[in-house]
């Protein structure tokens, strides 16, 4: 019985010894998991990146995909829209804005809408750019709540976050109305 004692004894020992590596080697393991995620992260960190390319940015731009909210102060519901066009086959809904250069770091956006007839100019402002944010000098054309983001910049799309929150629509005949919104526009290259 003492040899079964010490033969249990040992195969108790032995199982010990495996638990404890198995523990170690899944600690390591873990460990270099944690590592190469945080390599990862890290690699990851300079997509946020403020800064754009801008030698793209001018040009005519037709509106291919709009989508969004908006909500008025004396509404209860959010407006909501996702609707696609072809600037080339223009319709009611179409839009387009052309981006010109006026110095260093200035720019005209002069927007457009189609009508029947053709395109009809909407509004034009100025604007510095800030990043990757367009900051208006006037906010009274196509852009009127807030200053546009540029979530992307190719040599061919630009898209372009418009968001607000509880803007004053009109200070001097209705300083209560106030507009909240939050869309993006999606442009192709025209010219």
């Amino acid at each position: 019985t003492r040899k079964e004692s010490s033969a249990a004894s040992d195969v108790y020992k032995r199982q010990l010894k495996n638990n404890l590596i198995m523990k170690t080697l899944r600690l390591i393991g873990m460990a270099v998991i944690a590592v190469i995620m945080s390599v990862n992260f890290a690699a990851c960190s300079d997509d946020d990146d403020d800064t754009i390319d801008t030698s793209s940015l001018e040009g005519t731009w037709g509106l291919v995909r709009s989508a969004g909210w908006e909500l008025c102060s004396e509404e209860t519901e959010k407006d909501t829209w996702d609707y696609t066009n072809d600037p080339y086959n223009p319709d009611y809904d179409s839009e387009k804005i052309v981006i010109k250069k006026l110095s260093d770091n200035t720019y005209s956006i002069t927007s457009y809408y189609y009508s029947g007839s053709g395109w009809q100019m909407d509004g034009s402002q100025t604007g510095t750019l800030d990043g990757k944010t367009i900051v208006l000098k006037e906010h009274d054309g196509w852009f009127e709540y807030a200053n546009p983001a540029i979530e992307t910049l190719t040599t061919d799309k630009l898209v372009l976050r418009i968001k607000y929150d509880n803007v004053q629509t009109d200070p001097d005949y209705d300083p209560e109305h106030r507009h909240s919104g939050d869309f993006t526009e999606t442009y192709t290259k025209m010219k």
